[in-house]
């Protein structure tokens, strides 16, 4: 039902003319990743993570994913990378100093593009429906890539 959902949402939605379409998929490599791959024309992916070691071992299934799946994925993104101390600018990991995403990326062969902080201004513009008018400094390489691929 949901992979029909999915497919159902491409082929029937008035989309215009677009630059880009960002797909936010769910995590792994189930039915829906499966589908959107197969029925969908991609270009690139971007895989992203949290810090924890379980999410690695998920984020590791969906790049072996793309591979099989010949979709060229353009890097790595961690959220939830830390939460900055408004007073100071500190950064602090809230998931412990052992973000596993570093070592990831060399078992992947992949750039980290980003590693995002939790950011309450970025929850606010999602609830509004205003996620474009985001503000995010650590976001530059990931857009850099997504640039470069449709350039090319």
């Amino acid at each position: 039902v949901l992979a029909g959902a999915v497919t159902q949402f491409w082929t029937d939605v008035a989309w215009g003319e677009l630059d880009v379409l960002f797909i936010d998929m769910p995590p792994g490599t189930g039915d829906i990743p499966l589908t959107l791959y197969q029925s969908i024309p991609i270009d690139g992916s971007l895989i992203v993570s949290t810090p924890q070691a379980l999410v690695q071992l998920i984020v590791g299934k969906a790049h072996k994913m793309t591979q099989m799946l010949n979709i060229p994925v353009l890097g790595l993104v961690e959220n939830m990378s830390c939460v900055v101390c408004p007073d100071c600018g500190k950064r602090i990991p809230l998931f412990g100093d052992d973000s596993s995403l570093d070592e990831a990326a060399k078992d992947m062969g992949l750039p980290i593009l980003a590693k995002l902080p939790m950011n309450a201004d970025v929850a606010a513009l999602c609830d509004k429906g205003e996620i474009e008018r985001i503000v995010c400094d650590e976001l530059e390489n990931a857009a850099d890539a997504v640039e470069k691929l449709l350039k090319n």
